[in-house]
């Protein structure tokens, strides 16, 4: 494996001279063409340090690998992926923490294998389709995982002190992953390139999956193993390690220390305007103090280690400031998050705003008042708390779900519409705002939570039979049809434009074509050309001009007429804002001509109506063709 480069951090400062170039060495790196037997040795130390890591690797790559051939919609293996990718971070981290602490073999497994455990009983509880029918695992999956990050960074040196040595780890651990990236895309680029000759220059047919199964394999089990590979060995002998990178200083100095200064003059002369004029900030600024607020403690952490010498007596008196600066900051930042959940509830974009807020306020209070103002106290404290949001009556989704559903009940007992604690179909009109509210709230839970909050309010279950799996969720018109209101046909912050959206995700029946075409993304002009087929789609996605083959016995620039298809899908299915899944054969065309046969399954859908007529703004599709040339 490439993690036999044997390469060396060299802790020196770069030696800047005018009209020279720095060489790569001088950047604080050596390397030496690997022999096989440097490859073969760092890969098995790497397998012994980290045997439980390695181990879902593989797992996950495997299983991937299975599930790309058979693209099963249902299976036990994507619960296997979700453990083993998350399984990755954490069986790390408990392999650094008992080599820190110094545990005995036995007990260091021990623990990964109560960490294996953990993993295996999570599996149980994840769900076995892709995509799952809400996206509420994902964002759990996600908090999850960013925690475990953050843990791998803090993990061995979760003791007082060592701070040098935790900066140093952490450097060691981002530079290995900035080359471990660098080498992967290269692989992947050359291999699929390789790939590609060979179905172009030799007419190997190479069906477009290989493609995302080399993918699988190199961001799977290569970087992974790579990445481990280079992690430090002596935990202890990092905190004597005093020398720092000029160019690490230079990139913090004039780089980041840049960019704070701009956030910071732009968001000082914004919360100038909000005291002149007094109006109440904008929603967007939050964004934007988070990003200047994420700049100014990247730029500290980077030039920690250095922050006591003479020449960088700035380096203090900046840190000390800057979290003064932040102060009336983070007031905004709560006043502008606090404004849309007075209007709107909250929401996970929402939570995520004062879960933040909250934080920074955290950093602000222990770097002004705190004595040891330990860096260590940052990673650590964001670890806690992406794990204390990720789940509980407390987190994001539990305090979301809450709001939102609270709001529906207000906005339905307001209508006449929910009373005594059930859905009445039969009420008084609802006016177009609170149509679009209710709207805009059950296509929230459908896409987010599920109908579970509110399923005790109908007599009727929620959910509907499908072939791919057992129940799923019934789609936002069915519900508000339940409730006797209105579709809107709007998406809040499109003005009066509709949008429909439709949608096919059942399994595609392609039995009499020899070939598939898959995940065809279309959003504008586009032209495509392999794999014995083309096809071009013109600029306003109105037609199709699809060619299979060559000669006398190809099909020929077939036109697909895809604003009719459009219109005749709102004419046969109403209008929505919402995804509709719809059947594969209402979702499909046909051609066939000269023996050869064309069937374009279109998996998503959007339209516009424009003055009247449909205009589709992008679609996904898959197409089946017999592939003779």
């Amino acid at each position: 494996m490439l993690a036999g480069f044997k390469r060396r951090i060299l802790y020196s400062e770069i030696e800047w001279v005018h009209g020279s170039k720095a060489s790569f060495a001088s950047l604080g790196v050596q390397m030496k063409l690997p022999s096989i037997q440097q490859v073969c040795s760092e890969s098995a130390r790497a397998a012994r340090r980290f045997p439980f890591v390695l181990f879902c690797a593989f797992a996950f790559s495997i299983t991937t690998l299975r599930l790309i051939e058979t693209e099963p919609k249902q299976s036990v293996g994507f619960p296997i992926i979700y453990a083993a990718a998350l399984g990755i971070p954490l069986l790390t981290a408990l392999a650094l923490f008992a080599e820190k602490r110094k545990w005995s073999a036995g007990l260091s497994i021990g623990g990964q294998l109560v960490g294996v455990l953990l993993l295996v009983g999570s599996g149980f509880f994840m769900p076995t389709s892709f995509p799952p029918e809400q996206a509420d695992f994902f964002i759990r999956s996600a908090l999850v995982a960013a925690g475990l990050v953050l843990l791998v960074m803090i993990a061995p040196y979760l003791k007082k002190g060592e701070v040098n040595g935790f900066w140093q780890y952490n450097r060691s651990l981002y530079f290995r992953l900035f080359v471990a990236v660098i080498f992967s895309v290269v692989l992947y680029a050359g291999l699929a390139i390789a790939l590609a000759a060979l179905d172009k220059l030799f007419g190997i047919s190479v069906p477009g999956k290989r493609y995302g199964e080399l993918c699988v394999l190199i961001a799977g089990l290569f970087a992974p193993w790579f990445f481990l590979a280079g992690v430090p060995e002596d935990l202890e002998g990092l905190d004597a390690i005093q020398e720092y990178p000029k160019g690490l200083k230079i990139f913090a100095q004039y780089i980041l220390l840049s960019l704070v200064i701009v956030y910071l003059l732009i968001l000082y002369a914004y919360l100038l305007k909000i005291l002149t004029q007094w109006s109440w900030p904008k929603g967007w600024v939050s964004s934007l103090i988070l990003g200047f607020s994420a700049t100014s403690i990247v730029s500290l952490l980077l030039v920690h280690p250095i922050r006591d010498r003479s020449e960088n007596a700035w380096i203090r008196a900046a840190g000390k400031w800057l979290y003064i600066v932040l102060i009336p900051l983070i007031v905004v930042l709560f006043l502008a998050v606090m404004e849309r959940v007075g209007d709107y509830g909250i929401t996970e974009s929402r939570y995520s705003g004062i879960a933040l807020g909250i934080w920074l306020a955290v950093q602000v209070l222990y770097f002004l008042f705190s004595k040891s103002k330990s860096i260590k106290f940052t990673i650590g404290s964001l670890c806690l708390f992406a794990f204390v949001v990720s789940s509980g009556p407390w987190g994001m989704l539990s305090v979301s779900q809450r709001s939102q559903v609270g709001r529906l009940s207000r906005l339905l007992t307001k209508n006449g519409i929910l009373v005594n604690g059930m859905v009445q179909r039969e009420h008084t009109s609802v006016s177009q705002e609170d149509a679009q509210e209710i709207n805009s709230i059950v296509s929230y839970l459908h896409d987010t939570h599920g109908y579970k909050s509110i399923q005790p309010w109908f007599a009727d279950k929620l959910t509907e039979n499908t072939k791919s799996r057992r129940t799923a969720n019934a789609s936002p018109p069915d519900v508000l049809g339940k409730m006797g209101v209105e579709l809107t046909g709007y998406r809040r912050g499109t003005g009066s434009r509709p949008i429909y959206v439709f949608e096919c995700r059942e399994a595609i029946d392609i039995s009499g074509y020899d070939r598939l075409l898959r995940q065809q993304s279309v959003s504008g002009e586009w032209h495509f050309d392999g794999e014995g087929i083309s096809y071009e789609v013109n600029k306003d996605l109105s037609s199709m001009n699809v060619t299979i083959g060559s000669g006398q016995t190809g099909l020929n620039a077939v036109q697909i007429n895809i604003a009719a298809f459009a219109d005749q899908l709102l004419r046969d299915n109403g209008n929505t804002d919402t995804p509709r899944n719809m059947k594969p054969e209402s979702m499909a065309i046909a051609a066939e001509q000269n023996g050869q046969k064309l069937k374009i399954f279109f998996r998503n859908f959007n339209v516009n109506r424009r003055e009247g007529k449909a205009v589709v703004t992008s679609f996904i599709a898959d197409i089946a063709y017999t592939g003779k040339k």
